[in-house]
């Protein structure tokens, strides 16, 4: 069903000792991966960076990091990225609660199971 992640990402277990590292890794990735979505991420980035300036909480960078690290690994591996893709449509145009339902759960494996290769706290 699942393709093992063709590279796993591994994220600073502290996300505050490294986080320009992190950050650096993780745009090269995205660049490299879906370059489309890099003026996403810079601006996804902006606000975070500026909110937790604002509230001294690392809160929204770990979010931030665990939202794309994630985007990272589910394009990592192609046929499970359109896996979810196919998956997302079959919930979205179901006729039947059990369809959607279905659709749906095997969407939260996968993602579990991308979750499970991050290290971000």
């Amino acid at each position: 069903m699942l393709d093992p992640p063709e590279e796993v990402s591994q994220l600073s277990p502290e996300p505050a000792a490294d986080l320009s590292a992190d950050l650096a890794a993780l745009r090269a990735a995205v660049h490299g991966l879906a370059p489309d979505a890099l003026a996403t991420f810079d601006s996804q980035h902006r606000h975070v960076r500026d909110l937790s300036g604002r509230s001294r909480d690392p809160a929204p960078v770990r979010m931030f990091l665990h939202r794309w690290g994630v985007f990272v690994e589910l394009r990592r591996c192609p046929r499970r990225a359109a896996r979810l893709a196919e998956l997302e449509l079959t919930a979205a145009e179901a006729a039947d609660g059990p369809a959607a339902r279905a659709a749906a759960q095997e969407i939260a494996h996968i993602l579990d199971g991308v979750t499970r290769h991050l290290s971000v706290p």
